[in-house]
Formats: structure tokens, C-alpha cells, sequence
């Protein structure tokens, strides 16, 4: 993704007064990560969402001057942010390659999150000259997206707010648990078609992609755990993909319209039956990556699919 539009001026444009109103008491914070401590002197007013905290900032009326880039999604307008935050005015940048250093530089921040970037450890020191930097407290990918939220929220002197946001989230999640409760200790599965006859496959159930169907009652399917190794399954052994809610993404329209056509994913029972998930690659990555605000966004694109196999429709 290219062609983001850079903050133009130097105002406080980047954060609602309201926020850096409501923080400014709190400060200074400082927070501990995996490459010991930052501490944030003020309330941010610039601040640079490198790996998705933009989500946790849009929950508190807060837009980043710069985000982290989503190829999927040129454009920034992501529908779980539509009626929080506007991006449009944001610069995007790539994350996918070498951090452009300079240019994360010129937009003079005063904060920068990068609490689930991976290859941090490559850039850290060098970010950190650049503005107080917030990493992730362990490594990348491991935090669930309620200790995520919890870190940005500290991070931006907002944690009160912060906790309220997460708990209407969990609230989102209960309730529609308990609108579902046929899907208790129902089987599932996601895995991600990446290149021809290359599938990955989620075999940890304690991986924070699939935290969310743990709390809706589901568990991971003892096929998949059986089965696959190093999250790799041969394309003989697909049908070791079935489960009572079988999830699977495409990297391209070309690989679906391919594995679609493929014998032995037709004869899949889930797919058979209605109950398999085909989902693109934006929305693969809104599901690997858990966030505050498109959690709620996945629970509407699944529930048609997740009440086929609650027993709620014919």
C-alpha cells in the first residue's frame, strides 16, 4: 500500500483536544517492554501507530498522525473505523520491509506504539532516538488484544477510558456468546491458503488469532492438532480441515477460485454444509490480528455462518 497522505502542518491535529486534555494530568508514564523502559514525558499529541494501535486509539477519539500500512487496504478506510477515526489525512507506512527511518522522522512525533511490530529488535534503538517508543512486553503476536489496548492506553494517559472501551468489547463478545449458545464445545478450524498447495493451519489453541471462538464457546478441532505440524498440512490431508466452524482465508481471488475447484476441499462435510468461512486476505489479517474495534466488525462479517452452526438457522 502507497500514496498515503502526510500530515501537512505542525498543530495537534493528530489527537482530539478532549484526549489530550483528559491525559495531560497523568503524566510523565513510563512502561516496561521487552527492551526496557520508556518514559513519556507529556500527553502525545504526535503519535505513530506502527502495528494496529490505531484501532485501541480510535476507541479513544484519538487519530495517529501515521499508521502502519495494510496492503489489503490501500486506502486506510477500514469499516470498523468508519465513525470513530479518519485516516485519510494520516501517512501510512510500510511496515512490510526496512522501516523507513527518515521518514517516520520528518513527521516529528512524539510518540511511537509498536507494541506488535514484528523485527522491532532491528529498529528499536533507532526509534527510540527518534521519540519515546512503546514495544511489545515479550515478542510480537503473543499479547491478547486486551493487554495491547491496556499498554496503549497507559501509554496515552488514558487508562480509564481504556478499560471502559475493553469492557464493551468483552461485553460484545458475551452477548454474542449467549445469543449462540448452540456453539458450546463446537469444533473449529482456520487456516490461510498463502500460494498454490501452501496451507497454513492454526494448531495452538491458545494463539491470540483464535481467542475469540474460545470465548464463544468453540474449541479447536482435535483433527487440526492431530494432524498438522508446525502449522503446515499437506493438501492430501485437507480434509483434516473439517470441524463444526471450518475458517479459511485467500491470499488472492485466483488462489480461491483454485482451491475452490480442488476435489477434495468440495467434499469437505463443512463445506458441503455451508458451514466453512471463505474469507479474503484483509479480512484473514483483521482475524490474526485481534483488535478492540474489529472484533465486534469480524463477529457481524461470521455470525450468518457461526448460526448455521449454532442450530439458530435452517
Amino acid at each position: 500500500m502507497a500514496g498515503a497522505v502526510a500530515c501537512g502542518d505542525d498543530d495537534d491535529s493528530g489527537t482530539s483536544q478532549a484526549g489530550g486534555a483528559a491525559a495531560a494530568a497523568g503524566f510523565p508514564v513510563t512502561i516496561k517492554h521487552a527492551f526496557g523502559e520508556t518514559t513519556i514525558p507529556e500527553a502525545p499529541k504526535r503519535i505513530i501507530a506502527l502495528s494496529y494501535e490505531e484501532d485501541t486509539l480510535a476507541a479513544l477519539g484519538i487519530t495517529p498522525i501515521a499508521y502502519g500500512l495494510n496492503p489489503y487496504q490501500e486506502d486506510g478506510k477500514f469499516p470498523w473505523l468508519e465513525g470513530e477515526i479518519d485516516l485519510a489525512d494520516s501517512t501510512a507506512i510500510d511496515t512490510s520491509s526496512d522501516l523507513n527511518l527518515e521518514q517516520i522522522a520528518s513527521l516529528d512525533p512524539d510518540l511511537i506504539l509498536a507494541t506488535n511490530l514484528y523485527g522491532l529488535e532491528d529498529y528499536y534503538d533507532r526509534l527510540a532516538e527518534i521519540a519515546p517508543t512503546v514495544a511489545y512486553e515479550s515478542e510480537a503476536g503473543i499479547a491478547t488484544w486486551q493487554e495491547v489496548s491496556t499498554q496503549i492506553g497507559k501509554a496515552v494517559g488514558r487508562e480509564a477510558d481504556t478499560a471502559t472501551a475493553v469492557a464493551a468489547t468483552e461485553k460484545v463478545i458475551s452477548d454474542a456468546a449467549a445469543d449462540l449458545p448452540g456453539l458450546k464445545d463446537k469444533t473449529f478450524s482456520y487456516s490461510y491458503y498463502y500460494e498454490t498447495n501452501g496451507l497454513a493451519v492454526i494448531d495452538d489453541p491458545e494463539t491470540v488469532s483464535v481467542q475469540l471462538y474460545g470465548q464463544l464457546g468453540m474449541k479447536l478441532s482435535p483433527r487440526v492438532t492431530a494432524s498438522v505440524v508446525d502449522r503446515s498440512l499437506s493438501m492430501e490431508k485437507i480434509g483434516e480441515l473439517d470441524a463444526d466452524f471450518l475458517m479459511i482465508g485467500f491470499a488472492t481471488e485466483d488462489l480461491r477460485t483454485e482451491l475452490k475447484a480442488n476435489e477434495l476441499y468440495q467434499k469437505i462435510p463443512a463445506v458441503v454444509d455451508g458451514r466453512a468461512q471463505e474469507v479474503d486476505a484483509f479480512t484473514a489479517g483483521a482475524v490474526n490480528n485481534p483488535t478492540i474495534l474489529n472484533i465486534p466488525w469480524q463477529l457481524d462479517e461470521l455470525k450468518p455462518t457461526l448460526e448455521k452452526v449454532a442450530g439458530t438457522t435452517g
